[in-house]
């Protein structure tokens, strides 16, 4: 008889601790797992706007990466038309810091992609992941117009151009 209630006891708790661990959605009882949500992407040549996010940066060789996307947030995928423009300047206390001296010297490195003319300058290359790019400078010689070695810190200014839109060129990184 005590065997009984022991039994009946552990049949009980055994019952209620996988009742607790069933959850009330009983839409997939069919054990299918549902896949991971796909991400939205967009045409270059059909997005109305275009947003690009910086991700890495690289100054002296000019490798860089970023993203692109639309205002709702769409992957922009087939980009292949841009101008980039690299930007060297002296350390932040340097004494060409001031105007007359950031006349003489700025230096600037460019590179363009008219993909229709077949005319291309550096490496764009679509990644695995929508949206993303990376681009290549092989050529960028800060050397050129530097004589005194005093390029110390670098930005890039970046224009991605669809057939319907480009974006907003600004400097980056921004400080």
């Amino acid at each position: 008889m005590m065997n009984n209630k022991r039994l009946t006891s552990l049949l009980a708790c055994t019952l209620l601790a996988t009742a607790c661990g069933s959850d009330s959605n009983d839409s997939n009882d069919g054990g299918e797992i549902a896949p991971p949500p796909v991400a939205t992407t967009i045409d270059i040549d059909k997005a109305t706007s275009i947003q690009i996010e910086l991700t890495s940066f690289e100054g002296a060789s000019g490798a860089l990466s970023f993203n692109l996307s639309d205002n709702e947030k769409q992957a922009i995928t087939q980009a292949k038309d841009y101008k980039i423009i690299y930007f060297g300047f002296p350390e932040q206390n340097s004494k060409i810091n001031n105007p007359k001296g950031w006349q003489r010297w700025h230096l600037t490195n460019s590179y363009s992609c008219n993909s229709q003319e077949k005319e291309c300058e550096g490496i764009l290359t679509e990644l695995e992941t929508k949206g993303s790019y990376t681009f290549e400078a092989p050529d960028l010689d800060w050397s050129r117009g530097d004589s005194d070695e005093v390029v110390k810190r670098y930005k890039v200014a970046i224009e991605i151009k669809g057939a319907l839109s480009s974006n907003e060129l600004e400097i980056l990184p921004p400080q």
